[in-house]
């Protein structure tokens, strides 16, 4: 993360595998440039750019408020989220502190192709400022993959709920199949057998810092199992997210003037949540808006509203998050020591 190997190395290994040049194309920046331009294209050729204009000029100014309002509430939750497991690996950082921070690796996060590099930011921040590392990755990490988890077994539930005859047979197994998945991967670090064999395998082939870390991070990633009042909190916490999450989805639905009604959000922006997670795109951009078209489609949405909703919300999150320029200097280590 801190890290990085050297140019020269990077160079060599690259010519010693031409093999690996097919695979740097598809991970680099400017791949996912050109898909988020692509889908963009696609998305205003389908909807029409005169009908999303339209629509955006007559967007309702009151629901956009509402819909900053909800945007703001879900970054308050998931940074108390993000707080509670801390805590529970005995950090007590305050809660501003930890805002300032989510609001700072936000903001250089949506330049990023994944949750992953916002996860690196937020990780290297409190590290710099002197919380040991292995808690911190642990807490960061079961933050992300219980939310991952979570989204993926809300949207398998509501797609067996109430998805009907609207989903195809191929959309719906994949998303079951992907939950599925993931669950048996969780699953399976959890079992004493896969940990011996991690331990016994695994772990020696690492150099010896690298190894003591993983060690350290599996070993306080583990005490969570123990944590059962905490994780009842994370799970509350996460469902009021979800909550919030369809709310604004609504918001932004009455700002384009659609009437949507709340069980039809509750089947297809879950599953917005999960194709989002896919890192082929930057930020999002592209792909989320051909997500909105594809998928608001099934529901009776037209094109150019639902163009327009994830236009407004690519605006209204990334305000949400624009005080964080203010606190680069939380995850760039100026105030390194002074987090507690």
């Amino acid at each position: 993360m801190c890290g990085y190997a050297a140019s020269e190395q990077r160079a060599s290994g690259d010519r010693s595998s031409p093999g690996s040049v097919p695979l740097r194309i598809f991970t680099s920046r400017w791949f996912r440039l050109l898909v988020s331009l692509l889908l963009l294209a696609i998305v205003v050729r389908i909807a029409d750019w005169h009908a999303i204009s339209k629509v955006l000029r007559n967007a309702d100014l009151a629901w956009v408020a509402c819909a900053f309002g909800l945007a703001a509430l879900d970054r308050v939750l998931l940074n108390f989220r993000w707080q509670l497991l801390l805590v529970a690996r005995g950090l007590p950082v305050r809660f501003a502190r930890l805002f300032r921070v989510q609001l700072a690796a936000n903001l250089l996060g949506s330049f990023l192709p994944s949750s992953f590099g916002l996860d690196a930011i937020r990780i290297a921040a409190l590290c710099r400022a002197g919380l040991p590392a292995a808690d911190v990755i642990a807490a960061t990490l079961v933050d992300r993959a219980t939310m991952v988890l979570a989204t993926l077994m809300f949207g398998s539930a509501m797609v067996l709920a109430l998805a009907g005859a609207r989903l195809s047979e191929d959309v719906r197994w994949l998303i079951l199949l992907t939950t599925a998945a993931a669950v048996i991967v969780c699953g399976a670090f959890l079992h004493p057998a896969v940990r011996r064999w991690l331990r016994a395998h695994f772990l020696p082939r690492l150099p010896a810092k690298i190894r003591d870390l993983s060690r350290d991070v599996g070993l306080a990633t583990l005490a969570y199992r123990h944590e059962y009042g905490r994780i009842a909190w994370v799970a509350a916490v996460t469902g009021v997210v979800f909550l919030v999450r369809i709310l604004f989805a609504k918001a932004l639905a009455s700002a384009c003037g659609a009437d949507v009604p709340i069980i039809d959000l509750l089947l297809v922006i879950p599953i917005l949540w999960i194709v989002v997670m896919v890192p082929i795109t930057v930020g999002n951009i592209g792909l989320q808006d051909a997500g909105y078209v594809a998928l608001m489609a099934l529901i009776g949405v037209p094109a150019a509203i639902a163009a327009s909703m994830s236009l407004i919300e690519h605006i209204v999150a990334r305000a949400v998050i624009l005080p964080g320029i203010f606190f680069l200097a939380d995850v760039a280590g100026v105030q390194s020591r002074r987090s507690r």
